[in-house]
């Protein structure tokens, strides 16, 4: 043994196994060990939440970018769709070409399936040049919404990615700030659009109609009203923008005001029929140009402050990890004492019951030792292979019902209250949809309790059958009556695959004891659309309320409606 080990070996065998671990513990172990793991992963969630944010801000700003050339897009499209123009057609198609070029980019970039199926989506649109239809009997306004949908579309979408994105960044409060400033200028730059789309199109027909000068008599308050609302967003942004002053809305304000000083004199004070819509075009287009100006500044400044928290996070880390250091050393001491009084069997031995005793039953016990202790070891592993054996059945018979193998009535009411827990965070709609065999009890009656079991076995089958998605649940709820969770789909979606499984227990004969039995069922559907909320009880009820109204009809149908909180 090393002299320098030979002192703190002495110390621990003068002390019982107990007093050396209490010893031990009492200085630094265990409160030390919780408290530095529990700091280290503090730090490196914050390196990685920065720099995942970093990365999603990009991808962000690249989808910006794709925003401001879809709004050209779509004013140029509605401008064509409804008087036809060589220049803006020209325009059009130049515009068209980047906005498939960048589809194309943020699409390599990106290996998440729903983004990429999005992306898809659009790029068929406007390849296919469906983005705004115009016909003669259609309206200019209906054109302008057929094209906004689509604007509509990837508005929402660059919202979903930049609250993703900024759920990962939370202790970040400068982030979340800028994140909802850059969904706010949406409407901004909606309302320019507006003001450069009606405007062009009512100087290039050199004519203003009754319905026009309403138009753009409600554009020109748009742009009035969205001026006054920067001044508001101050006041509400104050302790932001306090901080950063670069970021006020001032370029934003100038802007709207441009566009709508330039609406006012080119349409509304005087129109002039000889003024050229390609200039007036461009004059909007400064405007538009100058709140995505602001946006990019925006993201200049989150890069700025999410740079900093990746370096102060770094810095944190380098600190913890040269204190960690210290201490370990200081910490090694005291183990290699331990490690030499007590036993590596015995050790071990207790982590496997510390193990057993956290619940972790799929680490084997092993020990290398050659003792009597190697047949502990052999028993505590036996033990442990008996009680995991145990437990799973136990969690399988407790959230199984015997007869249909569905999940039981406990199961589904734990199951609801995640499902509503998920659509209130993520506002997901979903549907409950409640069903009960018709005439159930005549079936056991005239055939007896086996041939109803068998119906409800059958019946079970086709209702796991039509409901097979991850997120649905389907449960027997007690007697004759099936309930499942139908997570993420409206109540049109339910209903139509609901639907299909009414047919398909009408159209199925089912063979049982000597018997041919056909029977049909009806169902509830309630609901739930965000940001509606419900509980349990009161989502189940309604349910139960539709499949009454639905035997009450005549049965062998279905009943939907959404649930709505009278509060």
């Amino acid at each position: 043994m090393h002299p320098i080990v030979k002192p703190i070996f002495y110390l621990m065998n003068q002390l019982s196994y107990s007093g050396k671990f209490i010893l031990l513990c009492s200085v630094f172990a265990i409160p030390l060990i919780i408290f530095a793991m529990q700091l280290a992963n503090s730090y490196h969630q914050r390196t990685a939440q920065a720099k995942v944010t970093q990365d999603g801000l990009a991808y962000i700003q690249k989808t910006t970018m794709l925003i401001n050339e879809l709004e050209t897009l779509r004013d140029l499209k509605v401008i064509i769709a409804w008087r036809a123009d060589p220049a803006f057609e020209s325009r059009y198609t130049e515009s068209r070409t980047r906005v498939l070029q960048q589809i194309d980019a943020l699409a390599k970039q990106t290996k998440q399936t729903i983004r990429l199926d999005f992306l898809t989506e659009l790029k068929g649109i406007i390849k296919s040049d469906q983005m705004a239809k115009g016909t003669e009997s259609a309206s200019i306004d209906a054109v302008y919404e057929d094209a906004q949908q689509v604007l509509d579309k990837i508005y929402n979408w660059r919202a979903k990615l930049s609250y993703s994105f900024v759920s990962l960044s939370h202790n970040n409060t400068h982030i979340l700030a800028i994140i909802n400033l850059l969904n706010d200028m949406d409407s901004y730059t909606e309302a320019i659009g507006e003001a450069r789309t009606y405007g062009s199109l009512y100087l290039a027909q050199q004519f203003i109609d009754s319905h026009g000068v309403e138009v753009l008599e409600k554009v020109y308050q748009k742009l009035s009203h969205l001026a006054d609302l920067s001044d508001i967003k101050d006041s509400e942004y104050h302790p932001f923008f306090s901080i950063y002053p670069e970021a006020k809305l001032n370029t934003v304000k100038t802007g709207l005001l441009q566009g709508r000083e330039l609406l006012y004199q080119k349409l509304i004070m005087a129109t002039e029929p000889n003024s050229n819509p390609q200039l007036y075009f461009d004059g909007q287009s400064v405007g538009l140009n100058s709140v995505y100006a602001y946006k990019q500044s925006l993201f200049d400044l989150s890069a700025k402050i999410v740079a900093q928290d990746y370096h102060d996070s770094i810095q944190q880390l380098g600190a913890f990890y040269l204190s960690a250091l210290f201490i370990l050393l200081l910490l090694s001491y005291l183990v290699i004492g331990l490690y030499y009084s007590v036993s590596i069997t015995i050790r071990e031995l207790l982590k496997a019951a510390k193990s057993f005793s956290a619940g972790n039953y799929n680490a084997p016990v092993k020990v290398v030792s050659n003792d009597e202790l190697t047949a502990v070891a052999e028993a505590m592993d036996i033990m442990r292979i008996n009680i995991k054996e145990r437990e799973e059945k136990l969690a399988l018979i407790s959230q199984t019902d015997g007869l249909t193998q569905l999940s039981n009535r406990k199961f589904f009411e734990q199951a609801l209250q995640m499902s509503l827990a998920n659509s209130r965070r993520n506002l997901t709609p979903l549907t409950l949809v409640m069903m009960d065999i018709d005439h159930f009890k005549k079936v056991n009656d005239n055939y007896g309790h086996l041939a109803g079991d068998a119906c409800l076995i059958k019946i079970a089958e086709l209702m796991k059958t039509q409901f097979q998605r991850q997120t649905d649940v389907v449960a027997r709820y007690g007697g004759e009556e099936f309930i499942a969770i139908l997570y993420g789909q409206t109540l049109e979606e339910a209903f139509n695959q609901t639907e299909k499984l009414r047919l398909d227990i009408e159209n199925t004969t089912i063979h049982a004891e000597g018997h041919s039995i056909r029977v049909t069922a009806s169902f509830g559907l309630a609901a739930l659309i965000p940001p509606q909320e419900a509980k349990a009880q009161d989502l189940i009820a309604l349910a139960d309320a539709l499949l009454y109204q639905s035997k009450d009809n005549g049965r062998n149908r279905i009943s939907g409606q959404e649930y709505h909180n009278s509060v």
